[in-house]
C-alpha cells in the first residue's frame, strides 16, 4: 500500500464536488497553498486528487484499482503520461494526487484538429514506450484513460490494467473484459493465441471516436490514416497487426505542424546547425496556422529552457513571442505574434512561471523585453509575483543584472506606485526651482497685468462730462490703486491716475531691460517719477482753471457762480463723508477736508514719530555693598539660582 497519513500534502484543499466518477474512483481538482507552483499552468497550486474505496475481485487481490494505479505512474514516468505527486491512506479511502489534468471527454469539443492530432502523437508515444521501453501493455485505451494537462497536452492514464506481456493471456483480457471499454475489446480476443497486439486494435477505434465529426480534409493525410487504421490496425488476424513504433512514421504523425512539435520536443539531441535552420524559419512557417492552435500547442515548448538559451532563438523568435501584436507599432517595430487576448490566455501563465526561474540568462532575457509585456499583467500579479521576484534580483553580485532589474523597476513605479515599489515613508525633498515669471506667464502676460484699466483702449469716454455720475463714482468702479503714501486729497485724484498712467510707460519702456537691473538704475527711475509728478500736477491745475473758466456756470443756493465739475467734486466729497466702511479706519484712506482753500496739506502728518525722553536711573555709588555682585536681591517669588546653571551658595 502506497503511503500513510502522514504523506498527506501540506495545504491541500479539494473540492467537494467531484469533476469525474469513475467504476473506481471519483476525480476531484484541488489546490495547495503553500507550494508545487508549477504543478499547472496558473502557477496556482492547482492539482488532481483521486479518492477510491477498496474495491475486491481476482484482479485486486493485492491492491485497489487505485492503489495500482498509483503505483505503475510513480514506477513508469514519461512525458506523456499522466505526473504523479503524491499518494496516501486516509481511513477506509485511498488518495492520488497528480498534476493538474481534466478529462479528455469534457474538452474534447473544444479541441481542434490540429490539436487533436498532436494528441494522438503523444498517446502513442506513451504506448512505444511502454511496449518497447518497458515491456508492459495497457490493456484499456479509450477516452476515458485519457487526459488534458493544464497547458493542453494529452496525457496517457488509466494504468490499473497494466500489465507485462509476459503475464498477458487470454484469462487475463477475460477478467479485465467487464470494466474495459467494448467498443476498444476485438470481439474474437479470446480465441487468438497471440495476445500482445490488443493496443493497437483499442488506438485505432480512438482514432475513429476523437475524429467524429471532422472532415477528413482538416488535417492532412487523414482519410489516409483512417484507412490504414481500419486496414492494419483492426485486422482480424493479429500477426499483421504491425507496432506502434511503425504507425509513428505514416505521414499522418509526420506534416508541417507536428514535424515543428517533434523538433521542438526532442531540441535537446539536435545539432546547433538544425536548430539555427530550424529557429531562423519556424515563425513564417508557423504564420499559416491557428495562432490558438499554435499557443496551446507549442507555447510552452517556445518558451522552455532550451529554447530560451538558444541564441538563434533569442535572436529571431523570441523578440516576437515576449511582444503582443499591436497594429499601432507597424513603423520601425517589429510585430508581435500572438494577439493580446491570445497572449494573456496562454503566454502570461508562463512568464509567470519564468520569472520564478533563477536563472542570470533566463532572467535577462525577460528583463530585456520587460517593457514589451509588462502592460498584459494586473496589478495584483504586478505585485504579488513580478515585483517580489524583481527584488531578488536587485540584491544579486551581478551588475549587470542589477541594472537591468532598476530599469524594469522604475517601469513599475507609473503602474504600481512607488510606495509599493520603493516602500517605506517617503516626504518631499525637492522643490521646483523654476523662475515663476518665465515658467506661469509669459513676458506679454506679465505686461499687461501691470497695466492699469485707463490704458486699455475703451469704446466709450472714462470721463464723460455732461453726466450726472460722480467722479467718485466713477473712480470707483475703476478700483485704481491708491498712492502708498495715502494722504491724498480729492482734487488729486486725477494727478493721481495720471500719474499711474506714467509710471506704468516708464515700466514699459524698462521691462525688456529687467534682467540688468541694478540700484543706480532704480534709483534714477525714481527721481524721474518725482520730477514727473511735480510737472504733471503743475499740468493739472492749469488744464483745470482753464476748464473752470470755459465750462458753462450755473447759479447755487448762495448764488455764486458754479462749474459743472465743480458741482460734481463737491457730490464726491459730500458721498466720501458719508460713506461707513473699515477701509476708514486706514491711514491711507483718511478724509481730508478740501473746503479749506489755503490750508496746505501735510501729507507726512501721519508719520511723524514719537520720541521718548530716556529715562535715567540714579545710582548710589556711596553704598560700600554695591561694588560686590554677590550682592545681587532677586526679586520675591524668583528662585535665586534661576539662569545661572551653578549653586552659587556652596
Amino acid at each position: 500500500m502506497m503511503g500513510n497519513d502522514t504523506s498527506q500534502l501540506n495545504s491541500l484543499e479539494i473540492e467537494e464536488k467531484a469533476t469525474e466518477i469513475t467504476d473506481f474512483w471519483a476525480h476531484h481538482q484541488a489546490t495547495i497553498s503553500d507550494s508545487c507552483r508549477y504543478f499547472s499552468l496558473k502557477s496556482d497550486g492547482s492539482v488532481s486528487v483521486f479518492k477510491g474505496e477498496t474495491i475486491l475481485g481476482p484482479l485486486w487481490t493485492a491492491s485497489t484499482p487505485l492503489e495500482k494505479f498509483s503505483n505503475n505512474l510513480l514506477k513508469y514516468r514519461h512525458p506523456c503520461i499522466v505526473r504523479y505527486i503524491s499518494a496516501w491512506q486516509q481511513r477506509s479511502t485511498f488518495h492520488l494526487a497528480t498534476e493538474y489534468v481534466q478529462p479528455l471527454a469534457h474538452v474534447l469539443s473544444s479541441q481542434t484538429p490540429l490539436q487533436i492530432c498532436i494528441g494522438l502523437n503523444n498517446i502513442l508515444q506513451a504506448l512505444v514506450f511502454l511496449h518497447e521501453q518497458a515491456s508492459m501493455s495497457h490493456n484499456n485505451i479509450s477516452l476515458s484513460s485519457i487526459y488534458v494537462s493544464g497547458d493542453g497536452q494529452w496525457k496517457l492514464a488509466g494504468l490499473q490494467y497494466l500489465c507485462p506481456f509476459s503475464e498477458l493471456n487470454a484469462a487475463y483480457l477475460k477478467h479485465s473484459r467487464i470494466h474495459r471499454y467494448d467498443k476498444a475489446v476485438d470481439p474474437n480476443e479470446d480465441s487468438y493465441e497471440i495476445t500482445s497486439k490488443v493496443d493497437q486494435y483499442a488506438f485505432a477505434v480512438l482514432v475513429e471516436d476523437v475524429f467524429k465529426g471532422h472532415n477528413d480534409d482538416e488535417v492532412p493525410h487523414l482519410k489516409e490514416f483512417k484507412k490504414y487504421c481500419r486496414n492494419y490496425l483492426q485486422n482480424p488476424n493479429p500477426e499483421r497487426r504491425p507496432n506502434l513504433s511503425e504507425v509513428l512514421r505514416d505521414n499522418f504523425f509526420n506534416h508541417e505542424f507536428i514535424s515543428i512539435y517533434k523538433f521542438l520536443n526532442f531540441l535537446p539531441l539536435k545539432t546547433e546547425e538544425e536548430k539555427s535552420e530550424f529557429f531562423s524559419s519556424i515563425l513564417s512557417n508557423l504564420k499559416g496556422y491557428d495562432e490558438v492552435t499554435v499557443a496551446k500547442q507549442l507555447g510552452g515548448l517556445l518558451l522552455s529552457r532550451l529554447t530560451l538559451l538558444d541564441q538563434t532563438a533569442r535572436r529571431d523568435v523570441l523578440p516576437f513571442l515576449l511582444k503582443p501584436k499591436n497594429d499601432r507599432f507597424i513603423n520601425g517595430e517589429c510585430m508581435g505574434f500572438f494577439t493580446l487576448s491570445v497572449f494573456k490566455e496562454h503566454v502570461k501563465p508562463r512568464l509567470l512561471q519564468l520569472f520564478g526561474v533563477r536563472d542570470g540568462q533566463i532572467r535577462m532575457l525577460l528583463l530585456s523585453h520587460f517593457t514589451k509585456f509588462v502592460h498584459v499583467f494586473t496589478h495584483e500579479e504586478l505585485s504579488q509575483h513580478i515585483l517580489p521576484e524583481l527584488l531578488v534580483g536587485i540584491k544579486d553580485t551581478d551588475d549587470s543584472l542589477v541594472a537591468s532589474t532598476l530599469i524594469c523597476l522604475s517601469e513599475l513605479v507609473p503602474i504600481l506606485g512607488a510606495d509599493t515599489v520603493v516602500g517605506g515613508k517617503r516626504s518631499k525633498l525637492f522643490t521646483d526651482g523654476r523662475p515663476k515669471s518665465t515658467t506661469t506667464k509669459s513676458d506679454s502676460e506679465l505686461f499687461k497685468v501691470n497695466k492699469g484699466l485707463t490704458d486699455f483702449h475703451c469704446s466709450e469716454r472714462i470721463y464723460p462730462v455732461n453726466t450726472g455720475t460722480s467722479t467718485y463714482d466713477q473712480n470707483m468702479s475703476l478700483n485704481e490703486r491708491p498712492s502708498p503714501v495715502g494722504g491724498e486729497s480729492n482734487d488729486d485724484i486725477d494727478t493721481v491716475l495720471e500719474l499711474n498712467r506714467n509710471a506704468n510707460i516708464v515700466s514699459e519702456d524698462e521691462w525688456d531691460d529687467w534682467e540688468n537691473t541694478n540700484q543706480q538704475l532704480v534709483s534714477v527711475s525714481l527721481e524721474q517719477s518725482s520730477d514727473m509728478l511735480i510737472e504733471n500736477k503743475i499740468s493739472i491745475e492749469t488744464n483745470l482753471g482753464k476748464e473752470l473758466i470755459n465750462n458753462d456756470t450755473v447759479k447755487t443756493e448762495n448764488g455764486k457762480a458754479t462749474t459743472h465739475s465743480t458741482l460734481l467734486h463737491k457730490a464726491a466729497v459730500e458721498a466720501k463723508k458719508n460713506m461707513v466702511d473699515i477701509s476708514e479706519l486706514d491711514i491711507k484712506n483718511q478724509k481730508v477736508d478740501v473746503t479749506k482753500k489755503n490750508d496746505e496739506i501735510d501729507f507726512f502728518a501721519d508719520m511723524m514719530p514719537v520720541i521718548e525722553k530716556q529715562k535715567v536711573v540714579t545710582v548710589n555709588d556711596n553704598t560700600p555693598d554695591f561694588i560686590h555682585k554677590l550682592n545681587f536681591i532677586p526679586d520675591e517669588g524668583d528662585d535665586e539660582n534661576e539662569a545661572w546653571g551653578e549653586n552659587w551658595n556652596e
